[in-house]
């Protein structure tokens, strides 16, 4: 497993080891610079001795005084130097030492081979460093000839102990070795404080920079040190304003284009090239009676009508448009027209768009405008034809009969007025609907409202054997209304009370006002009207019995009427009806 270090702790390791290893290489350097002059200090010294030493032996020694006299004079120089002297013979013989008696020169080896007296007796002088393992330390051995090289007469050697300048590089080495850890702990705090100068802001940004990843746009470093990291602090802080002034636009131009989705009646639905879905609104999700948004999921997954799935297919093979009408399979069925577009090859993961128009309503006009295309024909068609017949008739030669004559002329007439009824029916329906008649409203007395609109129809029901009655409250009651309309409304349900009512039967119109509400109600003790067709009576031309509608006169447009008054004044129409026991008609107007 990687060990993670942080940048700080690489450049304090770093500056660290650059450090040691630069220390160390001065270190062994200048102790090896300093033991090599040190050594050249004293092999020099050594050789102006040897140069003293040489014209003393030459003054003093006589070989005839023999290893005696050669001792002394050993030891005599030797005391006053303070180091070694050794007089050797051009054969290796030791002569004198300062350092052995005179006793224990016969059993010193031969010096012949030694590497100084070698050097010595060939060139003149020669030098050389060993080990004493009797003085447990190294000597500096110096050596010169005396006489010349044909015949030399000996060889003086010197030997100087190096324990004191052992020692001294000692001290020297301890004095380095402090200065060198001396130099590291300062460079160390020096890397350190440098390191801490660059991590600190890189901290801060690594820390900005994580919370502007997490959603905190908002988020600047804005300190900018006087070095590189200070001019990557103001780049990042100018991406950070640059990525925020996108993601702030692309953020509108999607809450701009959800607005127009959210607000959008038409159903809409974006797929990519594999058939996936990217976008869709709401009004998709109601129109296909969706129980949740389909994003993210294939169009099989939640489209069952073939239709769509082809519209869609052919867009992704390369149509650039195709439209199509469906009818949905869901619990409330629609009528829906899709119009697939292809989208651009450069869109990004974007193959088509659906925009679905409900035309569910448009369906329901049409055939409502087919119905009453129909409904007014044959309304039309009936009396025509019966007055066209008796016409025929009359012209045929029973107009010479009075009695055939009379019968023919009356269902003439008869059938005129219903086509007149009809007629006049149909324009003021057309009128209402289209808006173009405006209400004239004023205060219009209760018990005066009643009182004119019985009366109309008092010979009716006197006729029919139905009684009228009429029930008012105590107090005045004012309503605020077209006079001749709501005389129209009522007097539509009151013509159909009486018609559809036995004779003995009885008709009541109720006056009430409470919370607001004025309610004229028409109830009749007629034959009821059954539940499955209350939900239609106020469509034009419904008739819930139709063969008996018609042999009243009815047009099938009263009750249309009657709605659309009540809805022109801000009101409504209710109905209830048991079937055998008679209906109840209620204008319900704001008071």
């Amino acid at each position: 497993m990687a060990i993670r270090m942080t940048f700080q702790n690489r450049l304090l390791l770093g500056c660290l080891v650059v450090v040691v290893c630069t220390l160390i290489f001065v270190t062994v350097v200048l102790q090896r610079s300093l033991r090599g002059e040190m050594m050249r200090q004293v092999e020099d010294e050594m050789k102006q001795r040897l140069v003293l030493l040489s014209e003393i032996v030459l003054d003093r020694y006589n070989p005839d005084d023999g290893l005696l006299g050669g001792d002394r004079l050993a030891d005599a120089l030797g005391g006053k130097l303070g180091a070694r002297v050794t007089l050797i013979s051009p054969a290796g013989l030791v002569l004198g030492d300062s350092d052995v008696p005179l006793a224990g020169l016969a059993k010193l080896d031969n010096h012949g081979m030694r590497p100084e007296v070698v050097e010595a007796l060939e060139g003149g002088s020669g030098v050389s460093v060993r080990y004493s393992s009797t003085l447990d330390t190294d000597l500096m051995y110096a050596a010169k000839r005396l006489g010349d090289g044909t015949r030399p007469l000996m060889v003086v050697r010197l030997a100087l102990s190096l324990s004191s300048v052992k020692k001294t590089l000692s001290q020297l080495q301890r004095l380095i070795m402090g200065a060198v850890l001396l130099g590291a702990l300062l460079s160390l705090g020096m890397a350190y404080m440098v390191a801490r100068g660059f991590s600190r802001p890189l901290k801060k940004m690594t820390t900005v920079a994580t919370a502007i990843a997490a959603g905190d746009l908002q988020r600047r470093f804005r300190q900018y040190p006087g070095h590189e990291i200070g001019d990557l602090g103001r780049a990042f802080d100018r991406m950070a304003d640059n990525m925020q002034a996108r993601i702030d636009d692309i953020t509108a131009a999607r809450d701009r284009l959800e607005a127009m989705l959210r607000g959008m009646v038409e159903g809409v639905m974006v797929v990519d090239r594999d058939g996936r879905v990217m976008i869709a609104n709401r009004a998709l999700m109601t129109l296909l009676d969706l129980p949740s948004m389909p994003i993210g999921m294939q169009l099989s997954e939640f489209v069952r009508n073939p239709e769509v799935l082809d519209a869609i297919r052919q867009v992704r093979r390369g149509e650039g448009h195709v439209s199509t009408e469906f009818r949905t399979l869901s619990r409330a069925p629609r009528f829906l027209e899709a119009q697939v577009v292809r989208l651009p090859d450069s869109a990004p993961q974007a193959g088509a768009v659906a925009v679905f128009h409900d035309l569910t309503e448009r369906k329901r006009l049409e055939e409502v405008r087919r119905d009453f295309v129909a409904n007014v024909s044959h309304e039309l068609r009936t009396p025509l034809t019966a007055i066209r017949g008796s016409s025929e008739t009359l012209l045929g030669g029973a107009l010479e009969n009075q009695h055939y004559a009379k019968h023919f002329v009356e269902m003439i007439a008869r059938n005129a007025s219903r086509l007149e009824r009809l007629t006049q029916d149909l324009l003021d329906l057309a009128a209402m609907e289209s808006g173009r008649e405006e209400l004239v409203k004023e205060a219009i007395d209760g018990a005066s409202l009643a009182d004119s609109v019985l009366a109309t129809v008092g010979e009716l029901a006197e006729e029919r054997g139905v009684e009228l009655e009429r029930e008012l409250p105590k107090e005045s009651l004012r309503i605020m209304a077209s006079r001749r309309h709501l005389e129209q409304a009522v007097l539509n349900l009151l013509d159909n009370a009486i018609k559809y009512t036995e004779s003995g039967g009885k008709v009541t119109l109720a006056l009430t006002e409470a919370e607001g509400q004025t309610r004229i109600s028409v109830k009749d003790s007629g034959a009821g009207i059954a539940p499955e067709h209350l939900g239609r009576i106020f469509e034009r031309f419904y008739r819930a019995d139709k063969d008996r509608s018609r042999q009243m006169g009815g047009t099938g447009l009263g009750l249309a009427i009657v709605k659309h008054i009540a809805q022109k004044h801000g009101g409504r129409v209710e109905v209830e009806s048991t079937p055998g026991q008679g209906s109840t008609f209620t204008l319900v107007l704001p008071a």
